[in-house]
């Protein structure tokens, strides 16, 4: 989390844009986290607007988004909740949004949500503390691909994070992360306190975060 973050706020980080449908990168990232899910007893349903056409992005930004979002949506859901994704589209913008019937986030807390290292809200349980990264990464990654994100959360009630992103885009001369020098990519991820070790650029099982 901290390289990524790191490599995106370098403009180092490589997209690759493919065609590929939505529900796809949905009903797999589902399937990844249900088993958390039914630990926790927490609903996880998803909600896919009709004749979504396929979207021309890069799918594995995509399910990095997604995989923070459910992360954080699962992680802040007491047992018994429900967390759900829909996708939608306007005609030319993807839009992803994560709801979930969580702690929610106090009014003057969410703006502060998207700030690298910060968890706000209640006093966090051993199981719900992590690095502070995962929504500042969201927030990136939906720039680097030409899209913003959203939060509406009432305190108690639970939040719903919207991602969106053109549903078509083109990659313009993206830079390889592999040309990044050694030296330079260690000095990004000192920025953030961590050591640099080259590692592949694949999501970590669920499990990795949420330690019993």
């Amino acid at each position: 989390d901290v390289l990524d973050l790191a490599k995106m706020e370098a403009g180092r980080m490589e997209v690759r844009v493919e065609q590929f449908h939505p529900s796809e990168i949905v009903d797999a990232m589902l399937n990844m986290f249900r088993p958390l899910a039914e630990k926790k007893n927490i609903a996880l349903t998803s909600e896919i607007e009709p004749g979504i056409p396929p979207a021309k992005q890069d799918p594995s930004k995509i399910q990095q988004i997604l995989w923070n979002l459910l992360s954080n949506a699962i992680k802040f859901t007491p047992e018994g909740g429900r967390v759900s994704v829909r996708v939608e589209t306007d005609g030319a913008h993807l839009i992803l949004s994560v709801s979930d019937t969580g702690i929610g986030i106090a009014p003057e807390d969410q703006g502060k949500v998207f700030e690298k290292f910060r968890q706000v809200g209640q006093a966090l349980t051993r199981e719900q503390s992590g690095t502070g990264l995962g929504l500042s990464i969201v927030r990136e990654l939906a720039k680097l691909l030409g899209g913003n994100v959203g939060l509406k959360s009432e305190l108690g009630r639970g939040s719903t994070f919207t991602v969106t992103v053109p549903l078509h885009w083109e990659a313009t001369s993206p830079v390889p992360v592999d040309s990044l020098e050694p030296s330079m990519l260690a000095s990004l991820a000192g920025r953030y306190g961590a050591p640099w070790r080259p590692a592949k650029e694949t999501p970590r099982p669920p499990e990795e975060t949420h330690d019993d």
